[in-house]
């Protein structure tokens, strides 16, 4: 792993979003608070907040789960078989499949699911990031696109929303949910992808992130350098520090 300090010396750097671009921690506690002021007035919803903590499980354990000849076969993925007209069913993207089997775990609607999700996880948290942000990873961030060296998105989550809301701009976004990648961390294709649009080779390239086993190990498939920023804000200061 290399130090915060080597930044400038890459072609491009690519970013993981959440967890290193701003304090997850912080944005957690402050959804929670929301998630216990609505469902604690709407109490008949209560099902939803299951929901989306069963999806938050099977997102992180999907590459153990994704595998299995049964959900493939529940999910309808690319190996399903042709339908009885003859004609093949259109593959399932990576995030409706994961829609439906937390639906299957929960025995929900997939929609229902898909709601819930979309609206704690991906559009209310937006109005809060930017008070979330890592100031000195911010600075980083723009300060390498002065000096004309790319800053690529490589995440498990959608991407354009969020780094509008954190007043961020980057060269490229690869999340896990386009269909050009659909892949989940630490499978490296996303990375491996920007490497080769974008003409780059492995020695060139310099992956920061917030977890070894994800964005590590990405990287370490991808045989890029890496950078794993601590957690918490008292350690991350020091790395940038060094």
């Amino acid at each position: 792993m290399k130090s915060i300090s080597d930044i400038y010396q890459y072609k491009a750097v690519v970013w993981d979003l959440d967890g290193t671009l701003y304090f997850q921690k912080k944005l957690r506690f402050i959804m929670a608070c929301e998630l216990l002021k609505y469902y604690l007035s709407h109490p008949s919803r209560i099902r939803e907040l299951l929901a989306i903590k069963r999806f938050r499980k099977i997102r992180e354990k999907w590459e153990e789960i994704a595998p299995g000849s049964e959900t493939r076969a529940a999910l309808g993925s690319e190996l399903q078989a042709a339908s009885e007209d003859g004609t093949e069913e259109k593959p399932v993207s990576l995030e409706d499949a994961q829609y439906e089997y937390t639906a299957s775990v929960l025995g929900m609607k997939s929609e229902d699911v898909k709601r819930a999700v979309e609206q704690w996880m991906y559009e209310k948290p937006l109005q809060f990031l930017r008070s979330c942000r890592d100031e000195k990873a911010a600075e980083l961030f723009s300060g390498l696109k002065q000096k004309g060296i790319p800053c690529y998105i490589f995440s498990d989550y959608p991407i354009e929303d969020k780094l509008k809301a954190l007043e961020l701009f980057s060269d490229g976004n690869y999340a896990a949910t386009d269909p050009k990648v659909s892949a989940l961390k630490p499978d490296p294709k996303g990375l491996l992808l920007i490497l080769s649009e974008h003409s780059l080779e492995p020695s060139e390239v310099l992956m920061i992130g917030d977890r070894d086993s994800r964005d590590g190990e990405a990287a370490r498939r991808a045989g890029c350098d890496y950078v794993i920023l601590s957690r918490s804000k008292k350690k991350r200061n020091i790395q940038y520090n060094l």
